[in-house]
Formats: C-alpha cells, sequence, structure tokens
C-alpha cells in the first residue's frame, strides 16, 4: 500500500480516501486497503452496534472488537488508526440500529 500525499510543499500531507455514506450493512471498500478509520453519525438518540470485517461479507476477520457501541447521543462518532490496517479482501461494515437511524463511512488508503 502506497502513502497517498496531499501537497507539493515542503511538508506535504498524508491523505485516506473515504467512502460514499451508507444507512445500511454493506461493502465499503473492496480488494487491498489500508484500514484507517470510521465515521459514524447517529441520529441523537438511539444506540448504533457495529461490526466490521476485512471481507466483502459480515464474516472474517475482525478490524474493531465485535459489537462495538456508539453511543446515540454522541451524533457523530469517530475512529483513526495510523498506520492503517491491512485488508485483503475489503472492508464490510455490519451497523444496527433499534430503532432510528445511522450512516457510516469508511477512511481507507488504497495506495
Amino acid at each position: 500500500m502506497g502513502t497517498q500525499q496531499f501537497g507539493s510543499g515542503k511538508t506535504p500531507a498524508k491523505v485516506n480516501d473515504i467512502s460514499t455514506p451508507k444507512t445500511a450493512s454493506g461493502i465499503h471498500v473492496t480488494g487491498p486497503a489500508g484500514f484507517a478509520g470510521l465515521i459514524v453519525k447517529t441520529d441523537g438518540t438511539n444506540n448504533v452496534t457495529l461490526n466490521v470485517f476485512d471481507n466483502t461479507a459480515a464474516s472474517g476477520t475482525r478490524l474493531i472488537p465485535e459489537d462495538t457501541v456508539v453511543l446515540g447521543a454522541a451524533r457523530l462518532w469517530t475512529l483513526c488508526f495510523d498506520p492503517p490496517i491491512r485488508c485483503t479482501e475489503g472492508v464490510y461494515v455490519a451497523g444496527t440500529v433499534a430503532a432510528g437511524a445511522f450512516a457510516v463511512q469508511v477512511v481507507y488508503d488504497q495506495g
């Protein structure tokens, strides 16, 4: 995986890509990538439970602890890894909320 650089000055910044927001479980990244984190938007009330896998389905190697709970009151929650975690298959996010809604995006580097 390569490091993407932004800017041509003396200290170019490292940048990542971001997936399209999803409001249900699904694949965010396909193929080899560096999993750099998550951005989760809650509805302000209902907790969101997340499971993230190095796969194209809700199985395989977990990238975060099982059944990670994002409190609904958080409204916007982020998780970041630097350096990113190596993935070989892709990044699949399984998200559930008892009621209400959420949106999730994956921050990644496909180098």
